[in-house]
């Protein structure tokens, strides 16, 4: 009796030699990776400069583990007292793996966007970005169907199968806007969309294959309230659609205030999400001084849970935020006698 094909070339199959359904990274602490959902958020944070990585692995329990790091960097062009609208620009680097064919995609993107004050409390913002990405794999730890003897795999035969190109290199853009809605102190309101892969870059293996990058859509919402000098709470929502593949992401906690001395500021994060019909995400997090690092796990709820044992995997993300010290407006001193 004949072999069926090993596990991790199955699904390698589905992705490679099927009409292929692209579906890019997708973080749960994804307020702490803004540019992934909006170019227009490039900029949209209380400093000048921010460095945000996040990494995460998630179904170790089964052959095709997936390992996601993400890190950005972007920063304000603006005077210190200059309170019209002002451009920032940024990059951002992904990086996925998965899989014993190690499936991979690395992209590269550099934002720009502009914000523009309405009032004191009311901002509007446009981004947009320009990439690259490639995508690749390796045969070397695959096994096929025309590889069993008989008796055993036998890595020395033929595999049967031939690839146009195991890399391909594509050009990507996107654009966004933003909404923010500045209140008292800590408490903002940030609503917005991004989209991403508008020119839908050819994403296949086979040269007569013109499989295309579905467009990514995303809508969003993520809000801090304060209560109190030492306590906020917060809410996120995040829904994203990208061809057949569609994910929603809720979630809300509470920030603890230890210390609110000027660079001294000390905080405590606690937080619960859940990814719809996929996954409960309870998270952790601490903040000292411009720096912010925490972790979440996602518990995996969904029908794939039998094969995951309701374990999806560790996300941990670590940002620093850079403010600088302006100087004194100029003052007039008066002649002393």
């Amino acid at each position: 009796m004949k072999m069926n094909i090993s596990l991790s070339g199955a699904i390698f199959c589905l992705l490679t030699i099927t009409s292929l359904r692209a579906q890019d990274v997708h973080l749960s602490q994804y307020q702490y990776d803004r540019l992934q959902i909006s170019p227009a958020l490039t900029g949209m944070f209380n400093g000048d400069k921010q460095v945000s990585l996040v990494h995460k692995q998630q179904y170790f329990s089964v052959p095709v583990d997936y390992l996601t790091f993400s890190g950005s960097y972007d920063v304000k062009f603006r005077d210190c007292y200059d309170e019209s609208g002002f451009f920032s620009g940024g990059v951002l680097f992904n990086y996925d793996q998965s899989g014993d064919a190690k499936l991979s995609l690395a992209s590269l993107s550099v934002n720009g966007s502009y914000t523009l004050p309405i009032t004191s409390k009311f901002f509007v913002g446009g981004g947009a970005y320009v990439g690259i990405g490639q995508r690749s794999f390796s045969q070397t730890d695959l096994e096929w169907d025309n590889q069993w003897n008989g008796t055993v795999f036998d890595p020395s035969r033929p595999s049967g199968e031939t690839f146009d190109k195991t890399s391909l290199t594509f050009l990507d853009v996107g654009a966004g806007a933003n909404v923010r809605l500045q209140g008292v102190d800590r408490t903002k309101l940030d609503v917005g969309v991004g989209a991403f892969h508008l020119n839908q870059p050819g994403y296949s293996f086979y040269d007569a294959d013109d499989t295309k990058l579905p467009i990514r859509l995303s809508l969003y919402a993520m809000g801090i309230l304060k209560l109190a000098d030492i306590i906020d709470v917060y809410g996120n929502g995040l829904y994203q659609d990208q061809g057949p593949y569609a994910e929603t992401v809720l979630g809300g906690g509470v920030i603890i205030h230890l210390s609110n001395k000027k660079a001294r500021e000390l905080e405590v994060q606690l937080g619960f999400a859940t990814r719809l019909d996929d996954a409960l995400i309870p998270s952790v997090g601490i903040g000292y001084d411009g720096w912010k690092g925490g972790f979440s796990y996602d518990m995996n709820t969904s029908p794939f849970k039998r094969a995951t044992d309701e374990k999806g995997g560790p996300e941990f993300y670590l940002n620093y935020t850079f403010k600088r010290l302006c100087p004194l407006r100029q003052t007039k001193v008066c002649t002393i006698f």
